[in-house]
């Protein structure tokens, strides 16, 4: 066997030996990847989320993570015929299959109602003032009617008291709209009809 022989057939089998080491080697990568991902992910694993409304936030809370769930209270709100701290609402439904450690948010009934500073919506147009009362929260109540320019809101009541701009009110409280109805009154000065006998009827005053 010749030298050129020789280192051929060492080269061949190195070149197959690396080939060969190559293969198992991206094998082994692939297999371990697979195999971490759905220990990461819990792969076909999934949780029923428990129904938690109605029930006091520290019993939901033990409840949601004793089943491997996180725990968020998002939110607040006020229901008078619910006990306080009581949950309202959890934002992914009762019975719905979720992973392992995923967030649940929940809304919790306050003690009492929010309160939110009142805007500024006198002599605005009733349209404008409901929209902009009912967007930030506000339940509206019967618009009451005065004489006035027609729809312009004159005032603004809760519980038949005159509310202000800028004063905390219940979320929770009916806004009652004060406008106008078209109406307007003629106030009568003693200036009024000395302007209309000059205007209209010249010759009283002139002299005799």
């Amino acid at each position: 066997m010749t030298f050129k022989e020789f280192f051929q057939k060492i080269s061949s089998r190195i070149i197959w030996g690396n080939l060969l080491a190559m293969c198992i080697t991206a094998i082994a990568i692939v297999v371990g990847v697979l195999v971490y991902l759905g220990f990461y992910t819990h792969h076909g694993e999934t949780i029923s989320v428990p129904n938690v409304v109605g029930q006091k936030s520290e019993v939901a809370q033990r409840k949601l993570e004793s089943v491997g769930l996180r725990v968020e209270v998002s939110d607040t709100g006020h229901v008078t015929s619910a006990a306080a701290d009581i949950i309202l609402e959890q934002h992914i439904a009762p019975g719905t299959a979720v992973k392992e450690n995923r967030l649940i948010r929940l809304t919790v009934n306050s003690a009492k109602a929010r309160t939110i500073p009142f805007p500024n919506v006198v002599d605005g147009s009733l349209r404008e003032a409901t929209m902009k009362l009912k967007a930030i929260g506000f339940k509206m109540g019967a618009v009451k009617r005065i004489d006035g320019d027609l729809d312009l809101v004159i005032r603004a009541e809760v519980m038949g008291r005159e509310v202000h701009y800028g004063e905390k009110i219940s979320i929770e409280s009916p806004i009652t709209l004060v406008a106008g109805n078209g109406k307007t009154e003629d106030f009568y000065t003693g200036d009024d009809s000395l302007a209309w006998a000059l205007e209209n009827e010249p010759n009283l005053f002139e002299d005799e």
